[in-house]
């Protein structure tokens, strides 16, 4: 089966003649879905070969392996294709409990399929057809980004396929999607394609890190690595909200994107069927943080909050963001007193109109009290007025 998009991450992959190896145990289940892959194959006068057909990784982000299977690369020696039939095949998603036991979340026939490197991994699907939804026409390609919501995938983003030079069609709009807000700005086109950390991202981060460290002190020296990796965790931990954020932004300026549009590019996000505030036009809850977002018809902002007692905010949305390539330029900062701070940063982002980030955290003076780290952005897609830029003097989490 075609992979789309030249993939930057197969990881894992298992092939029949390494699964004695694979430690924790294949779940049983997905054992049971290879065995008849087998059984199917020989059946059909073939025999099975050592194709790489079944991909491990964590797709969910709970640090257990989950599993892919693709159909469409199972080696059958003898009768080629015969998994891959009209240029598709089904693909799988199992993932996997604290028991090692697993359940099938996703199954679908797919013309491609890729999967990104991160915390969790990323799965990008293409079909072909009517499976793009309503009006499409049999050449009609989609493509897009799952999320995983807590039960299931849904699809976040649309993509677009780099490998060929060409956008793939998204789903179809719903009318609700589609129909312009009144005023004089565009009605929201595709939700623009994903940003994936940068190979050099780690690196530079770390040395950056260090630099930063050994510069307030010498005897940092001694311990800035172990810090430095430490921070780094930090911005893998704000994979899924970071990407929440740049799959909402608009292509261009002047575009309005309407409530509903936005929650169909942020499937990962559990959406209340009620707003939680008359200010809030929708909320819901991704991963740990509280989802909340203002204005209507068209969103105005997206806020991303997490608060935790006594804890120390685990994130970096702003380094997280920098390692995709975003380009954030600090344009005020106001601190409150120890551990607690308020910056405001002007941002570029390939593909997406300019924006304005505002960060804000608190870490919890005592064990009993709360500590707060969130993120709002502005969807306007104008670029913010620099102001009278203050400097932060304890630029904790946001080093690079």
């Amino acid at each position: 089966m075609r992979r789309f998009l030249l993939p930057v991450l197969v990881g894992a992959c298992i092939s029949s003649a390494v699964l004695a190896q694979a430690r924790p145990p294949i779940p049983a289940v997905v054992l049971t879905h290879m065995n008849d892959l087998d059984r199917r194959c020989t059946a059909a006068g073939g025999r099975a070969g050592s194709g790489r057909y079944v991909v491990a990784q964590d797709f969910t982000g709970d640090g257990r392996l989950d599993y892919l299977l693709s159909e469409g690369d199972y080696d059958c020696t003898g009768r080629p294709g015969l998994f891959r039939q009209g240029g598709v095949a089904r693909v799988d998603i199992f993932v996997v409990d604290a028991r090692n036991n697993a359940r099938r979340v996703y199954s679908d026939q797919l013309i491609a399929y890729r999967v990104l490197a991160g915390k969790p991994a990323k799965v990008q699907i293409a079909r072909r057809g009517a499976a793009c939804g309503p009006g499409s026409s049999a050449s009609t390609q989609c493509a897009a980004q799952l999320a995983w919501n807590g039960h299931g995938f849904g699809e976040a983003v649309a993509v677009s396929d780099a490998s060929e030079g060409k956008a793939a069609a998204p789903r179809p709009a719903t009318a609700a999607v589609a129909a312009a807000p009144a005023g004089n700005t565009a009605a929201a086109g595709p939700a623009p394609p994903p940003l994936v950390v940068q190979p050099e991202a780690r690196p530079r981060f770390l040395a950056d890190c260090r630099r930063f460290y050994v510069s307030l002190s010498a005897d940092a020296a001694r311990w800035a690595d172990e810090q430095c990796a430490a921070d780094w965790e930090k911005i893998g931990a704000s994979a899924a909200v970071t990407d929440a954020l740049l799959a909402a932004l608009p292509a261009a300026a002047g575009e309005a994107l309407p409530v509903a549009a936005l929650r169909q590019r942020l499937g990962g996000v559990r959406w209340a069927a009620k707003a939680s505030s008359r200010e809030l036009s929708a909320s819901g809850k991704l991963g740990r943080f509280e989802v909340s977002v203002s204005g209507s018809p068209a969103a105005r902002t997206l806020a991303m909050n997490w608060m935790a007692v006594g804890a120390e905010p685990p994130y970096d949305i702003v380094g997280a963001m920098r390692a995709r390539g975003v380009q954030l330029t600090e344009i005020a900062c106001e601190e409150f007193g120890s551990g607690e701070w308020q910056r405001v940063f002007s941002g570029v982002a390939p593909g997406r109109a300019p924006f304005r980030l505002e960060v804000a955290q608190r870490v919890a003076p005592t064990a009993n009290a709360n500590s707060y780290y969130g993120a709002t952005i502005d969807l306007s897609g104008q670029a913010p007025r620099a102001g009278a830029a203050q400097a932060c003097r304890n630029p904790s989490n946001l080093l690079m």
